[in-house]
């Protein structure tokens, strides 16, 4: 089972560092399509295409390394305010619905990239980029976010079950 989770968390930790290089791979594109805009006057214009690609595969790759940094946004003023062993059980109620909701969004992502890939579905720019190479980003990123919160599903289990604190959780110790 270990070895599971390790693998969980190296893909992750790939996925997250392959969209930060898509971020530098951007901020070039964006540099050389300037220089060849306005020095030598004959644009590339291959920045607005592959600029939307980027800011998806940023988006989607990055989802389940932010969720194992704990990065995403988590609203704890209820949590706040209510009792430890409650606010630990709400973490659970709501891990839950996160894998849920990210368990069908991958499983829609899979069916969409696979109609893709079958019918060689292409942008309609003057590029014709196959699309599914771009939308690839999605499956995976919502794949890794799935796999990501059934870890901390378990590891949160666990801590409750032991009586141990979760760290958002306010009010009195368990």
């Amino acid at each position: 089972m270990a070895r599971i989770w390790s693998f969980i968390e190296k893909a992750s930790n790939s996925a997250g560092y392959a969209a930060g290089w898509v971020v530098i791979l951007i901020i070039l594109l964006t540099i050389i399509e300037v220089v060849t805009r306005y020095v030598f006057r004959q644009p590339l214009i291959l920045c607005d295409e592959f600029g939307g690609y980027s800011l998806f595969a940023i988006c989607f790759l990055g989802l389940s390394y932010c969720a194992k940094e704990n990065g995403h946004i988590r609203i704890t003023f209820l949590v706040e305010r209510i009792p430890s062993k409650a606010g630990n059980w709400l973490r659970v109620g709501t891990l839950s619905l996160a894998v849920l909701y990210a368990g069908m969004a991958s499983k829609v992502c899979w069916d969409f990239w696979i109609a893709s890939f079958q019918r060689n579905m292409r942008s309609n720019s003057w590029l014709m980029t196959p699309l599914k190479w771009p939308q690839m980003a999605l499956p995976i990123g919502f794949t890794l976010l799935t796999l990501v919160l059934v870890l901390q599903g378990v590891n949160t289990v666990r801590k409750v079950r032991e009586g141990e604190r979760i760290e958002e959780s306010g009010g009195e110790k368990v």
